[in-house]
């Protein structure tokens, strides 16, 4: 998209691209006023936790928290890597990764909100599947159920064409491709439509986390931003509206 140059909105110093729009919708002119806690209606207090009771899920071991490698060195290890080993990730690194990525600190009743990444308004709007490509698990599709540490089995596969969806082809030798979505009502129902920015700063915390927790792991891992979002959507069953992809890493042992 080019601007004209002679374009008023570009004279006048106003948004004209989407993006430039919509970070324009969004601003405050001036700080508002939180209610006070006390007063918040229990739509802002609620945490909630998407669950397929009715599918049948794959209990994860428990995370291994003996695991010795120091968080500075877990900083200096951090890197995207395109590089994976033909060995399939395991049973136990995938319960790794996904707990001290997106897990619940405290996996116990009452259901504390707290896990290993920041959450703005503690909303806790993104969920979490997985694509198995070469794992322990069967090759398919799972959504992270972070209450119970287990994945819920929403399709077994014989095969992915990973080309249909993501037009990166070094992902098909990963062991597997972490998929977030962003379930926007969670938390624009506190703050509106600046809510978005909200959601994607979370997004962000989480990505963060499996890469840091690859690193601990020794794993290879790679965000990724090119992707077909409603393809994917239809294939994690979403409905690309209320909820949608909005990133997605690829994960695996290392290769040389």
């Amino acid at each position: 998209m080019k601007r004209n140059k002679i374009d008023l909105n570009f004279i006048l110093n106003k948004p004209f691209y989407p993006w430039e729009k919509f970070h324009a919708k969004t601003k405050w002119k001036k700080p508002l006023e939180e209610p006070n806690p006390a007063e918040w209606p229990k739509t802002w207090k609620k945490v909630y936790f998407k669950e397929y009771p009715r599918l049948d899920k794959i209990f994860l071991p428990k995370p291994r928290e003996s695991i010795q490698k120091s968080y500075l060195q877990c900083l200096y290890d951090r890197h995207s890597s395109r590089i994976f080993s033909k060995i399939p990730i395991s049973i136990e690194q995938i319960s790794n990764l996904a707990y001290f990525s997106a897990g619940l600190k405290l996996n116990k009743r009452p259901w504390v909100a707290a896990r290993f990444y920041a959450s703005p308004g503690a909303r806790y709007s993104i969920e979490v599947y997985l694509i198995s490509l070469n794992s322990e698990l069967p090759k398919g599709v799972f959504h992270y159920n972070v209450r119970s540490h287990s994945l819920e089995i929403l399709r077994l596969l014989k095969s992915i064409e990973l080309d249909k969806y993501i037009n990166q082809p070094w992902v098909k030798n990963a062991g597997l491709i972490f998929v977030m979505t962003a379930m926007f009502d969670r938390n624009t129902i506190k703050y509106g439509v600046r809510g978005y920015r909200h959601i994607m700063q979370e997004a962000g915390h989480l990505g963060q986390n499996f890469y840091l927790a690859g690193s601990l792991l020794d794993l290879s891992t790679c965000a990724v931003g090119g992707y077909a979002d409603d393809r994917l959507n239809l294939l994690l069953g979403v409905d690309g509206i209320k909820e949608t992809v909005v990133y997605i890493f690829a994960a695996g042992n290392k290769g040389n």
